[in-house]
């Protein structure tokens, strides 16, 4: 039973290095949602064709 301590202990200091893990990427996380946020514009996008007429923009000429 020699390896038992230090199997505990490289245990725990996985457990460490993982929560550090997992703090570090939920402030990535954070900081990726505040900055979409920031980003992104408040107001609601325009429709395609607002005020356009209705003929316009429904049929596209493939044709050279």
């Amino acid at each position: 039973m020699a390896g038992t301590p230090s199997t505990a202990n490289a245990m725990f200091s996985n457990q460490t290095a993982n929560a550090s893990a997992v703090s570090v990427l939920k402030k990535s996380l954070d900081m990726q949602a505040e900055t979409v946020t920031a980003l992104l514009p408040t107001e609601p996008a325009a429709t395609p064709g607002q005020g356009l007429p209705d003929n316009v923009g429904r049929n596209i000429n493939i044709t050279a």
